[in-house]
């Protein structure tokens, strides 16, 4: 089932369907969250917003703008926020996930070029790989170095696994099975593209651009070491578990040189 659109006011971007919800995990952004849902609300008909036990007052910033406000009684990392609003939203009958970030790093507005990719098997994801002067270099090696991990263990490349920008059909999360406990949202967002994939899942692409200090009124909570460290870790057991799985080395690679090429659609 493909979401429907709902005409807008001239010169206003289209509304999504009922059939997509967003989810805005958040802690401790009171200085950003107001903004980000007010503009995402302008696109989809509900936004989740998953509280994940913050002290600022991050709740008290959306309670007038209609959102469904869930809270951590304390914080449980982003992986668990991004499930507790993934359930909501599969509890109230939505078939897509919107998923972004509360800092401001992914801009709404870019919401309805991801969910006109949306299918039932597909995960549609942002990539920020158009913007590479954007991103710091110690970050963008960081990312580098998942994609190679995550696109090996999943069979298939994947332009930028830790971007969380992503459209996700709610059937996904009751077919793939994932650890539910995981501190860093970074570590559960790979583990999902790995399981996804090897269930019959596809990922597409879609530019996004890379907002880091223009748009950012806190440090990123991204640990380039730590985080990468992680899911190098959580990768390399599926791999060795799996036999090295060869097979998906080389399919994935293959595919990252097709895409490199110039003629490449």
């Amino acid at each position: 089932m493909r979401p429907a659109r709902v005409t807008s006011a001239e010169g206003a971007q289209p509304r999504l369907g009922p059939s997509v919800v967003a989810v805005i995990p958040a802690f401790n952004e009171a200085k950003t969250i107001a903004e980000v849902v007010t503009r995402t609300l302008g696109l989809v008909a509900r936004v989740i917003v998953v509280d994940d036990g913050s002290s600022d007052g991050t709740l008290d910033c959306v309670q007038d703008l209609g959102v469904q406000a869930i809270r951590h009684d304390r914080n449980r990392g982003k992986g668990e926020s991004l499930l507790t609003g993934i359930q909501a939203a599969a509890e109230a009958g939505y078939d897509y996930v919107v998923t972004l970030d509360a800092d401001g790093q992914h801009p709404p507005e870019c919401i309805p070029q991801l969910v006109a990719l949306a299918d039932p098997r597909i995960i549609v994801l942002g990539s920020r790989t158009a913007s590479k002067d954007a991103i710091p270099m110690v970050r963008y090696c960081a990312n580098q170095t998942a994609n190679f991990f995550v696109s090996w263990a999943a069979g298939h490349w994947v332009s930028d696994t830790q971007c969380g920008f992503r459209v996700y059909p709610v059937g996904l999360f009751r077919e793939v099975r994932l650890r539910r406990r995981r501190a860093s949202g970074f570590v559960l967002e790979s583990e999902v593209l790995i399981e996804a994939c090897r269930a019959g899942y596809r990922v597409k692409a879609v530019p996004v651009p890379a907002l880091y200090a223009s748009v950012l009124q806190r440090p990123s909570r991204f640990r380039p070491v730590r985080d990468t460290a992680a899911t190098t870790a959580m990768v390399t057991w599926k791999i060795l578990t799996w036999g090295l799985f060869p097979i998906g080395l080389l399919r994935a690679q293959r595919e990252r040189l097709l895409i490199s090429q110039p003629d490449h659609p």
